[in-house]
C-alpha cells in the first residue's frame, strides 16, 4: 500500500460518520421503534453499513499483509453491491408510492432524480474499481471515490440553514465534490496518478450540476417512467 494511503481507513470512518449524522434526525434517532419505516429501510441501512465496514477493514488487511482475506472480502462485494443497488431501488419505490396520492406525477418522477444521482456514480465507480482490481493504485482510488459518491444524501440532510431546497442540495453536492477535488489536487502536486479522481469528479459532476434543470426535463421524465415500470414488474 502507498505510504500516503496508510491511514485511508480513517477517511472511510469520516465519510460514514457524516452519513450517520445526516440521517440521525430522520432515521437513527427513531431507534428502537422506527415509526414509519419498514424492513426495506432497515435492510438498506444494514447493507450500506456492511459496505463501509468492508471499506474500513480492507486497507487494514493490506497493511497487515492479509491479502488472502482482503481478496475474499473483496469477492463478497460482488454480492453485497448488487444487494445495495436492490435496496436503493426498493427505497426509491417506497418513496414513489408514498408520494403518489399527494404529489403530481411530474413532480413525483422528478423527485427520483436525487437518489439516482447517488446510485449511478456509486455503481459506476465501483465497477471501475473492480475493472482495475489487478492495479492496486487505481483500484484503491476508485473505491475511495465510490464511498465519496454516497456523501450527498448524508450531507443534504444536515441542516445548514438554507431556506431554499435547491440551494441546500447544490451545497451538499459541492461539499461532497470538494473531497474529490482535494484528493485530485493532492495527487497532482505529489506527481501521483490523479486521473482516477478526475474521472470520478467528472462522473459525479454530470449528475450533480445537472440538478437545477434535469429533474424537470423530458429526458429525465422518460428515464423515471422507465424506473416506475421497473418498480411495477420487480419484486422489491
Amino acid at each position: 500500500m502507498e505510504r500516503s494511503y496508510k491511514h485511508v481507513s480513517y477517511l472511510f470512518v469520516a465519510i460514514l460518520a457524516i452519513i450517520v449524522a445526516g440521517f440521525y434526525k430522520s432515521y437513527f434517532s427513531k431507534f428502537p421503534v422506527f415509526t414509519g419505516f419498514t424492513y426495506v429501510h432497515h435492510t438498506h441501512s444494514l447493507l450500506l453499513l456492511l459496505w463501509f465496514v468492508m471499506l474500513i477493514i480492507q486497507p487494514i488487511l493490506i497493511y497487515q499483509k492479509r491479502l488472502d482475506l482482503h481478496r475474499l472480502i473483496g469477492k463478497a462485494s460482488y454480492v453485497l453491491v448488487p444487494l445495495i443497488v436492490w435496496s436503493m431501488l426498493a427505497v426509491m419505490r417506497k418513496q414513489y408510492l408514498r408520494n403518489l396520492p399527494n404529489m403530481p406525477e411530474v413532480r413525483n418522477l422528478a423527485s427520483l432524480y436525487l437518489p439516482v444521482s447517488a446510485l449511478i456514480p456509486f455503481v459506476t465507480l465501483y465497477v471501475l474499481a473492480i475493472i482495475y482490481c489487478k492495479k492496486p493504485a487505481l483500484h484503491m482510488r476508485y473505491m475511495i471515490a465510490s464511498a465519496i459518491a454516497l456523501l450527498g444524501p448524508g450531507i443534504g440532510r444536515i441542516n445548514f440553514g438554507f431556506a431554499d431546497f435547491k440551494t441546500a442540495v447544490m451545497f451538499a453536492f459541492a461539499l461532497g465534490d470538494v473531497f474529490l477535488v482535494g484528493l485530485l489536487i493532492y495527487e497532482f502536486t505529489k506527481g501521483k496518478n490523479y486521473r482516477p479522481y478526475l474521472i470520478s469528479l467528472l462522473i459525479c459532476a454530470v449528475f450533480h450540476y445537472a440538478f437545477p434543470w434535469a429533474p424537470n426535463s423530458a429526458g429525465w421524465e422518460w428515464v423515471a417512467q422507465g424506473l416506475v415500470r421497473l418498480f411495477s414488474i420487480a419484486t422489491l
